[in-house]
């Protein structure tokens, strides 16, 4: 075939792709009928002969308009809007073929927020979280991550190129008004590689249909994908944690404070989740939410031990009220890995991936546990588990990479060190303040010869979060690793006065190794 006519086919499925053919023939149809209805009725109303032909002539300048509107516009569930262009790629050997792992391969958007007041933003990414925790338990579903996915609100990016950053064939965005106990809330996925709406519906329901409605959108999802959903994957992704919508959305609340991952959030997530137990004494989650809270500002924030204790109760009550859900276990596993019961933290972390091995937290938090207990082979394995469940997290990534060092698994090392800068990179690219990706990416650039950019990443985790236990600790271990001693103690002085209290942690971290001899080191252990 000739470029001209490769060119001319190429225009032709792009007039198809935008309706312009298919609103031309609506157009000429309409016309038609309404000349018909002009030379019917004009002259029985005495209107001029004139008439008829002014009609004629208007509607053949209205053709050309209507195509052009065809062409640069399109009719959505959220209204009119421009035309995406469709993405050209090149084409090439390694792209032509989508693996059966990567096929059906999604992000969820957090979803527009077109209430009245405009104070929904917790509910729609609440929502939208919920949807992507319901599509990961799908079998065959790839789905990028909370933390990936909602990098992107508010952003003018074109879905075409949200796509690409996120490599995934498809996107799911929508929107949720939601006004009193009434609630509108349109969902649409789209190809990636050429802006189609493979599906779009909207949903008018009352507020307490909420959880059917998350449920529709992801099994319509699966059918777009012509996947059959078996029974046990039907039960996997229906949930109803409350019938207290109000307690639900302090939940939702909850859960948007929780994922700031600072002192602050936690600390606000925790008065959230409280609140949802005093409207829904029976609420499991809000429980579980509440045991991570206490577990988290433990280890960062207040190591009193009424904290650690608190921690244990709530994961305790969650668990007696829901013992068949995964998150529960996970919860309860964490609240345990702080205490000296060991052997019923290991319990709860398997229970829990036997409940849901697609829940990111069960590898992680596990993870995290056998780190701090020096079981290195056991960690590398739940980090690798935790990056294939999410593999755009970078601290799982990040973790893994540090672990194979200590492990002396240089290979291994330098392809997780390869991979958790090219998840931070993009990170980076919409949220530059993450002080958490700053520290974990200036530590990887700096073993990988990056000197420059590695400093001025550590100096940015720096400004931003000045006093933050976590971030002060993070900061020390990149000093350590290139041998500031002094400034490496200094920050992890600071860290330990603000809260930090994870001493196994610190006793087993390989980036603090440089500093095992130091007697300011010993005698910050001692205190701890």
């Amino acid at each position: 075939m000739s470029e001209k006519q490769s060119g001319l086919g190429a225009y032709f499925e792009e007039l198809k792709r935008r309706k312009v053919i298919r609103v031309g023939i609506a157009y000429v149809v309409g016309a038609w009928v309404l000349m018909q209805v002009a030379d019917a009725t004009f002259e029985p109303l005495n209107l001029p002969q004139w008439s008829t032909a002014l009609v004629l002539w208007l509607l053949a300048l209205g053709f050309p308009v209507a195509l052009i509107l065809a062409w640069a516009l399109e009719v959505t569930p959220e209204g009119i809007r421009r035309t995406k262009k469709q993405r050209r790629k090149p084409v090439s050997v390694a792209k032509q073929t989508v693996s059966p792992q990567t096929e059906h391969s999604i992000a969820v958007l957090p979803f527009a927020d077109m209430s009245p007041e405009k104070d929904q933003d917790h509910f729609c990414e609440g929502m939208a979280e919920e949807i992507i925790n319901s599509l990961a338990r799908i079998p065959g579903v790839q789905v990028a991550s909370r933390t990936a996915s909602f990098q992107f609100k508010g952003t003018t990016m074109d879905i075409d190129s949200i796509g690409e950053r996120l490599n995934v064939n498809t996107v799911l965005e929508g929107s949720v008004r939601k006004a009193g106990n009434h609630l509108r809330v349109t969902a649409q996925l789209i190809n990636v590689g050429d802006g189609y709406h493979i599906w779009s519906e909207g949903f008018d329901r009352e507020l307490k249909d909420i959880f059917g409605i998350q449920k529709e959108i992801a099994e319509n999802v699966a059918r777009a994908f012509k996947l059959t959903l078996n029974p046990s994957t039907e039960k996997a992704i229906e949930q109803h944690p409350t019938e207290n919508m109000e307690a639900y959305e302090f939940y939702l609340r909850g859960r948007r404070h929780f994922y700031q991952f600072s002192d602050a959030g936690w600390k606000q997530a925790r008065e959230d989740f409280s609140r949802a137990i005093d409207l829904d004494p029976d609420y499991a989650l809000a429980y579980a939410g509440l045991a991570d809270c206490f577990s988290f500002i433990y280890m960062y924030a207040d190591s009193a031990v009424s904290i650690r204790l608190q921690a244990e109760t709530n994961s305790r009550l969650a668990l007696q009220l829901a013992p068949e859900v995964a998150q529960v276990h996970a919860s309860r596993g964490l609240a345990l890995s702080h205490s000296k019961r060991q052997a019923e933290a290991e319990l709860a972390f398997q229970r829990a991936v036997e409940l849901d091995p697609t829940l990111f937290d069960a590898y992680y938090f596990h993870g995290r546990h056998a780190f701090s207990k020096g079981k290195l082979e056991q960690a590398a394995q739940l980090f690798e588990k935790a990056t294939e469940v999410r593999p755009d997290d970078y601290q799982a990534l990040a973790l893994l990479a540090q672990v194979y060092r200590a492990l002396g698994r240089e290979e291994q090392r330098n392809d997780a060190r390869r991979r958790t800068l090219e998840v931070i990179e993009k990170r980076l690219q919409t949220s530059p303040n993450d002080a958490r990706a700053l520290c974990f990416g200036s530590v990887n650039l700096l073993e990988a010869g990056q000197t420059e950019k590695g400093m001025e990443w550590l100096e940015r985790a720096k400004s931003s979060q000045p006093d933050d236990a976590l971030n002060l600790y993070n900061v020390a271990c990149v000093y350590s690793n290139i041998g500031q001693i002094d400034m490496a103690l200094d920050c992890l002085e600071k860290s330990k006065r603000k809260g930090m209290a994870e001493v196994d942690w610190m006793m087993n971290d390989s980036d603090l190794d440089p500093l095992r001899e130091h007697p300011r080191f010993k005698a910050l252990l001692q205190k701890t």
